[in-house]
Protein backbone atom coordinates (compact mmCIF):
# COMPACT_ATOMS: atom_id res chain seq x y z
CA UNK A 1 0.00 0.00 0.00
CA UNK A 2 3.13 2.18 0.45
CA UNK A 3 3.69 2.40 -3.47
CA UNK A 4 0.22 3.30 -3.95
CA UNK A 5 1.00 6.16 -1.68
CA UNK A 6 3.61 7.19 -3.52
CA UNK A 7 2.02 7.05 -6.37
CA UNK A 8 -0.59 9.00 -4.91
CA UNK A 9 1.42 12.08 -4.15
CA UNK A 10 2.69 11.79 -7.72
CA UNK A 11 -0.35 12.03 -8.92
CA UNK A 12 -1.16 14.84 -6.54
CA UNK A 13 1.51 16.77 -8.17
CA UNK A 14 1.19 16.26 -11.27
CA UNK A 15 -2.55 17.61 -11.05
CA UNK A 16 -1.15 20.44 -9.20
CA UNK A 17 1.35 21.49 -11.55
CA UNK A 18 0.87 20.06 -14.71
CA UNK A 19 -3.34 20.44 -15.36
CA UNK A 20 -2.74 23.96 -15.82
CA UNK A 21 -0.12 23.50 -18.32
CA UNK A 22 -2.21 21.70 -20.17
CA UNK A 23 -5.30 23.78 -19.75
CA UNK A 24 -7.31 24.07 -23.28
CA UNK A 25 -9.57 26.97 -23.15
CA UNK A 26 -10.10 26.78 -19.16
CA UNK A 27 -10.68 23.49 -18.95
CA UNK A 28 -7.91 20.39 -17.11
CA UNK A 29 -7.86 17.19 -17.05
CA UNK A 30 -8.21 16.25 -14.58
CA UNK A 31 -5.80 13.30 -13.06
CA UNK A 32 -6.93 12.52 -9.32
CA UNK A 33 -9.97 11.12 -10.64
CA UNK A 34 -8.70 8.23 -13.15
CA UNK A 35 -6.52 7.53 -10.07
CA UNK A 36 -9.14 7.33 -7.66
CA UNK A 37 -10.92 4.88 -10.26
CA UNK A 38 -7.99 2.71 -10.12
CA UNK A 39 -7.90 2.55 -6.13
CA UNK A 40 -11.57 1.83 -6.58
CA UNK A 41 -11.47 -1.18 -9.10
CA UNK A 42 -8.63 -2.91 -7.55
CA UNK A 43 -9.48 -2.43 -3.69
CA UNK A 44 -13.13 -2.42 -3.42
CA UNK A 45 -15.65 0.79 -2.36
CA UNK A 46 -14.89 1.45 0.77
CA UNK A 47 -10.75 1.70 -0.04
CA UNK A 48 -12.24 3.74 -3.14
CA UNK A 49 -14.30 5.73 -1.10
CA UNK A 50 -11.49 6.57 1.65
CA UNK A 51 -8.60 7.05 -1.26
CA UNK A 52 -11.42 9.46 -3.05
CA UNK A 53 -12.80 11.34 -0.03
CA UNK A 54 -8.98 11.99 1.06
CA UNK A 55 -7.60 13.11 -2.24
CA UNK A 56 -10.95 15.12 -2.67
CA UNK A 57 -9.87 17.07 0.61
CA UNK A 58 -6.37 17.27 -0.44
CA UNK A 59 -7.32 18.71 -4.14
CA UNK A 60 -10.30 21.64 -3.08
CA UNK A 61 -7.55 22.68 -0.54
CA UNK A 62 -5.13 23.44 -3.22
CA UNK A 63 -8.16 23.88 -6.22
CA UNK A 64 -9.50 27.69 -6.39
CA UNK A 65 -11.16 27.19 -3.82
CA UNK A 66 -14.82 27.78 -5.45
CA UNK A 67 -15.69 24.21 -4.96
CA UNK A 68 -15.05 23.36 -1.90
CA UNK A 69 -16.47 20.22 -0.24
CA UNK A 70 -17.56 19.37 -4.04
CA UNK A 71 -14.18 17.07 -5.10
CA UNK A 72 -13.91 15.05 -1.74
CA UNK A 73 -17.92 14.15 -2.73
CA UNK A 74 -17.10 13.19 -6.45
CA UNK A 75 -14.13 11.30 -5.80
CA UNK A 76 -15.80 9.52 -3.01
CA UNK A 77 -18.97 8.67 -5.86
CA UNK A 78 -16.24 7.51 -7.96
CA UNK A 79 -14.70 5.37 -5.95
CA UNK A 80 -18.12 3.94 -4.63
CA UNK A 81 -19.24 3.06 -7.51
CA UNK A 82 -15.63 1.94 -9.16
CA UNK A 83 -15.62 -0.34 -6.43
CA UNK A 84 -18.36 -2.47 -7.72
CA UNK A 85 -16.37 -3.09 -10.81
CA UNK A 86 -13.63 -4.76 -8.41
CA UNK A 87 -15.70 -8.01 -8.06
CA UNK A 88 -16.78 -8.12 -12.10
CA UNK A 89 -13.26 -7.39 -12.89
CA UNK A 90 -12.75 -10.83 -14.93
CA UNK A 91 -16.94 -11.72 -15.53
CA UNK A 92 -17.29 -8.96 -17.59
CA UNK A 93 -16.45 -8.50 -21.11
CA UNK A 94 -13.85 -5.98 -21.42
CA UNK A 95 -15.78 -3.67 -23.27
CA UNK A 96 -18.79 -3.51 -21.08
CA UNK A 97 -16.17 -3.03 -18.58
CA UNK A 98 -14.42 -0.31 -20.00
CA UNK A 99 -17.89 1.53 -20.60
CA UNK A 100 -18.83 1.54 -17.01
CA UNK A 101 -15.97 3.14 -16.54
CA UNK A 102 -16.25 5.72 -18.77
CA UNK A 103 -19.90 6.47 -17.54
CA UNK A 104 -18.53 6.56 -13.73
CA UNK A 105 -16.12 9.36 -15.01
CA UNK A 106 -18.85 11.08 -17.02
CA UNK A 107 -21.43 11.15 -14.71
CA UNK A 108 -18.93 12.28 -11.80
CA UNK A 109 -18.05 15.11 -14.90
CA UNK A 110 -22.06 15.70 -14.70
CA UNK A 111 -22.06 16.93 -11.36
CA UNK A 112 -18.47 18.92 -10.86
CA UNK A 113 -20.42 20.64 -14.05
CA UNK A 114 -23.32 21.17 -12.41
CA UNK A 115 -22.05 22.58 -9.27
CA UNK A 116 -19.89 24.61 -10.99
CA UNK A 117 -21.78 25.92 -13.75
CA UNK A 118 -25.51 25.86 -12.76
CA UNK A 119 -25.98 29.12 -13.87
CA UNK A 120 -25.90 27.35 -17.70
CA UNK A 121 -27.17 24.65 -17.24
CA UNK A 122 -30.57 26.81 -16.31
CA UNK A 123 -29.83 29.54 -18.30
CA UNK A 124 -28.44 27.88 -21.77
CA UNK A 125 -28.26 23.79 -21.46
CA UNK A 126 -26.49 23.64 -24.97
CA UNK A 127 -23.73 25.14 -23.63
CA UNK A 128 -23.44 23.81 -20.07
CA UNK A 129 -24.12 19.99 -22.11
CA UNK A 130 -20.78 21.55 -24.12
CA UNK A 131 -19.29 22.85 -21.24
CA UNK A 132 -19.44 18.77 -19.75
CA UNK A 133 -18.67 16.97 -22.58
CA UNK A 134 -15.51 19.15 -23.29
CA UNK A 135 -14.36 18.30 -19.58
CA UNK A 136 -15.15 14.68 -19.75
CA UNK A 137 -13.49 14.10 -23.11
CA UNK A 138 -10.23 15.77 -21.63
CA UNK A 139 -10.14 13.19 -18.82
CA UNK A 140 -11.58 10.39 -20.64
CA UNK A 141 -8.98 11.31 -23.32
CA UNK A 142 -6.03 10.82 -20.68
CA UNK A 143 -7.78 7.59 -18.95
CA UNK A 144 -7.66 6.10 -22.87
CA UNK A 145 -3.88 6.60 -22.70
CA UNK A 146 -3.00 5.82 -19.41
CA UNK A 147 -5.18 2.67 -20.00
CA UNK A 148 -2.15 1.45 -22.63
CA UNK A 149 0.53 1.94 -20.28
CA UNK A 150 -1.69 0.87 -17.39
CA UNK A 151 -4.61 -0.80 -17.68
CA UNK A 152 -7.85 -0.79 -14.60
CA UNK A 153 -8.65 -4.64 -16.35
CA UNK A 154 -5.66 -7.17 -15.95
CA UNK A 155 -6.23 -9.90 -18.14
Amino acid sequence: MKKYGLIAITVFLLQIFLSNLFSIRNVRPDFLIIFVLYIAVNFGSFKGVLAGFSIGIGASIFDNGLTMGILPLIYSIVGYSGGFLKSQHFKMVPFYFNILCLLIIMGSFFIYTYFNYDHLFYNDFKIFLLTWFKATLYSVFILVLVQFIIPLRKT
